[in-house]
């Protein structure tokens, strides 16, 4: 008989976006673009309520979580959002992608 240990890592969220997290490390392709996207997430952590994030320029989608995520591919906490993505499920997207040109915000 064989017996092994097997290691599973699940990502987690882990609540509102660290100010003082370094965002430049993120400025090797973009740093505009990063730049923006910090700003962006920022905005939208002081106030979360009512987001919708269009990933592709067609749909839009329901923001659930803004701030810090552990988990792929970084594995260490990183500034994102969770949304319910196409397929119902929470998808994740870094604060790099979380442009202004990508999110409105709907007040009820």
């Amino acid at each position: 008989m064989k017996t092994r240990t097997v290691t599973v890592r699940e990502g987690e969220f882990l609540g509102p976006v660290d100010r003082d997290y370094d965002h430049t490390q993120h400025n090797a392709v973009n740093a505009d673009h990063a730049r923006r996207g910090w700003e962006t997430i920022l905005k939208m952590n002081d106030d979360p309520e009512g987001w919708r994030y269009c990933p592709s320029g067609f749909s839009t989608f329901e923001v659930l979580h803004v701030g810090m995520w552990d988990g792929w591919p970084f594995w260490r906490p990183t500034p994102a959002i969770g949304y319910i993505g196409p397929l119902g499920s929470v998808e994740w997207a870094f604060f790099y992608n979380v442009q202004p040109h990508k999110v409105t915000q709907v007040k009820p």
